[in-house]
């Protein structure tokens, strides 16, 4: 982590690995593969709901990660809940058979096959494609290898969006909450509060 996540603010950084570390969830120099590893070791038994945020980062390794496919996985057969918003719906591609495989198709531009997927015929949510076009300015010049919604379609989600970009829409369905956008963060926040009560 460095302090650019954290507004250039050193001592916002310094409490967030407080915080980290208090949670014994991980340490402030682990990666989130070596905290996924930990949950795994105390027993997903001990978890009640995951709360996966959006950014780019779930882009990057979340989406193949086999540590955190087994933790929804899990999850997901015991019907516990998941939240996820803005790019973090992209996380449950990690329960495929081969997410690797999958993703691997996707960034070179092919479309893989259908395949068998958990959360197949779930209505969900993501970062729109319009959205995701209408940001594009803000990459300074970089570019998606595929947007979220269409991997997901693929994968077997049944997708629904807002009727006006950047607006907050949150979709629920069975153990999933899933939210669009940043302005859907609040919501989801509170609809995964609700289910803890």
């Amino acid at each position: 982590m460095t302090p650019a996540y954290f507004g250039n603010d050193a001592a916002q950084l310094t409490l967030h690995k407080e915080l980290l570390e208090k949670l014994a969830l991980t340490s402030a120099t682990a990666s989130p593969v070596v905290s996924l590893a930990r949950i795994e070791q105390q027993g997903y038994a001990r978890f009640d709901a995951v709360y996966i945020p959006g950014g780019h980062a779930p882009m990057q390794d979340l989406l193949k990660s086999p540590a955190l496919g087994r933790l929804l996985a899990d999850f997901h057969q015991r019907n516990k809940t998941t939240a996820l918003v803005c790019h973090g719906p992209i996380a449950l591609l990690s329960t495929l058979p081969d997410a690797a495989g999958f993703v691997a198709k996707l960034e070179t531009g092919a479309m893989p096959a259908m395949p068998k997927w958990i959360y197949s015929g779930y209505q969900m949510t993501v970062i729109s494609n319009q959205e995701e076009e209408q940001a594009k300015p803000l990459l300074g010049g970089g570019e998606m290898k595929f947007y979220p919604q269409t991997a997901l379609q693929r994968a077997g989600a049944r997708f629904s969006s807002n009727a006006t970009p950047w607006m907050g829409h949150v979709v629920v369905d069975r153990e999933l909450i899933t939210g669009q956008n940043p302005a859907s963060a609040l919501e989801v926040g509170q609809r995964l509060v609700e289910r803890l009560k």
